[in-house]
């Protein structure tokens, strides 16, 4: 994450009987390690202070005193975190400091490439196609995280921005992002589920029909260019070969070798885009609309891959063997002894290996899936933490082992380093997202226990989804936003 901080060289503030002292030297706001980068280690070390494990100098406490410049506190270490993870774009105590000659915008640090990922900004324009005649069309905006809303229900009217080549009125606003994560478009009486709005995110229409809700689609509004798509057979195990789907977007050249493009690899690479599906297709990711609406919005470029599943093989091969499988997995069927660890390798050293030696890549590389595919992505990024930046797992089938059997594997890992990003997803509205959704929600638990940077942990939940591609695909802009950090 490029951040900008402010780098302060006063000395006495005087503001409302308040006084702020700095010492002669420069201090930049959250780096208390002075390392001249603001990260996690910085509220770990007020923590450890707090917690009297260790004693931070006089600059050290000026620098970590992001709350109010007085005192240190723990509020000061959960603002830290709470700015790495862009829920805030700046400290409490920059709003109460006047500018002055005296403050200066320090210089953004050189970024390894692991952190060359372009910004986007906060504020994104959202469009919904009208598809379904409303009179008028609302957009109810509000934070999943803390409950609040733009203006009370039904929201806001969305302006009329034009007319497509379907017919329908295009509707617009503006949304910022770092505020509110949900949008209920409706028109006060008929409506979507809690559909996130997102840096991936750009246009929308009435999908489908979820119960008593509809369900929104997504695609990259004013786009007409959606990418190539490459299909190549790699050897899997003797006897057979593996489709592998290669995506590119819009503007990818291989000749050009200046720009780079971070990779997505996907489980269940079937179902992850289809252009040759109509815009109202119900059985695809939409990959493809969501990296197109994220360039849309100012940000990088994402080549997707997605690996076979091999339909019959399936469980086995996206089955990590951890040990005894739970009993509700052998009811559901068998998956004693999966493959998953020869599906790893295969992806780690087969598939990266191809696309890093034929495509223009950095060094920026996620792993997602679904279902069983969310269990095997996660399995593979834990194991390979050094590789892959993110992790997602949307539907994750965590419930194929027990408690003692992720402790034991999770507890042999070392997360005491750079770990990667994990965005665990699940719903709530059919029989299998409810059976599954119990050790989603354990397994938060079960990694801070063994240590994992809860920070670095994003979930969501949905009441009303069901088990299948039209809400995965709802969510993946924002898997692919919390994974890329943008």
């Amino acid at each position: 994450m490029k951040k900008h901080v402010i780098l302060l060289s006063l000395t006495v503030l005087v503001l409302s009987a308040l006084l702020f002292s700095f010492t002669a030297g420069a201090v930049t706001l959250g780096d208390v390690d002075g390392d001249n980068i603001v990260s996690v280690l910085d509220a770990t070390m007020i923590q450890k202070h707090l917690a009297s494990i260790l004693t931070l100098s006089a600059e050290q406490k000026q620098a970590g005193m992001v709350e109010n410049g007085k005192t240190i506190s723990v509020i000061d270490a959960t603002l830290i975190q709470k700015k790495l993870a862009s829920i805030i774009d700046h400290f409490p105590v920059q709003d109460l400091i006047p500018p002055t000659e005296e403050t200066t915008i320090a210089p953004t640090q050189p970024a390894t490439e692991k952190e060359e990922v372009t910004k986007v900004s906060e504020k994104v324009d959202i469009y919904f196609s009208n598809n379904k005649n409303w009179t008028t069309v609302n957009a109810y905006l509000f934070s999943s995280v803390t409950g609040e809303n733009a203006s009370a229900w039904p929201g806001s009217a969305m302006k009329l921005h034009t007319t497509n080549t379907y017919g329908e009125k295009i509707y617009k606003m503006t949304v910022d992002v770092s505020k509110f994560d949900r949008v209920i478009f409706n028109n006060g009486s008929a409506q979507t589920t809690d559909t996130p709005v997102t840096k991936a995110s750009s246009g929308y229409f009435i999908m489908a029909q979820q119960g008593k809700k509809l369900v929104a689609g997504v695609y990259p509004y004013g786009q007409n260019n959606e990418g190539s798509i490459k299909t190549i057979q790699m050897e899997y195990a003797k006897g057979y070969n593996k489709n592998v789907y290669i995506w590119t977007p819009e503007g990818y050249n291989a000749e050009d070798k200046t720009k780079k493009y971070s990779v997505l690899y996907m489980c269940d690479g079937q179902n992850l885009f289809d252009l040759t599906i109509p815009r109202s297709a119900e059985n695809e990711w939409e990959c493809d609309e969501s990296v197109l609406s994220l360039m849309q919005n100012g940000g990088d470029g994402v080549i997707v891959v997605g690996i076979d599943n091999s339909n019959s093989k399936r469980d086995s091969e996206l089955t990590p063997n951890l040990g005894k499988v739970s009993a509700i997995a052998q009811s559901y069927g068998s998956y004693e002894n999966g493959t998953g660890t020869y599906y790893a390798d295969f992806v780690v050293h087969k598939v990266v290996p191809y696309i890093e030696e034929n495509y223009n890549t950095n060094s920026i590389r996620g792993i997602a899936g679904s279902s069983s595919g969310g269990i095997e992505a996660f399995y593979i990024g834990i194991e390979n933490m050094e590789m892959f930046r993110y992790i997602g797992a949307l539907s994750p089938a965590f419930v194929l082992y027990d408690e003692d059997v992720w402790s034991t594997y999770l507890n042999q890992k070392n997360f005491t380093g750079d770990t990667p990003r994990i965005y665990i997803y699940n719903g709530k509205g059919d029989a299998l997202e409810k059976e599954l959704y119990k050790n989603a929600v354990n397994m938060v638990k079960w990694l801070k226990d063994a240590g994992y940077d809860e920070n670095k942990i994003f979930t969501a939940e949905d009441a009303d989804a069901t088990h299948n591609e039209l809400f995965w695909a709802l969510y993946f802009p924002e898997m692919l936003s919390f994974g890329l950090d943008v």
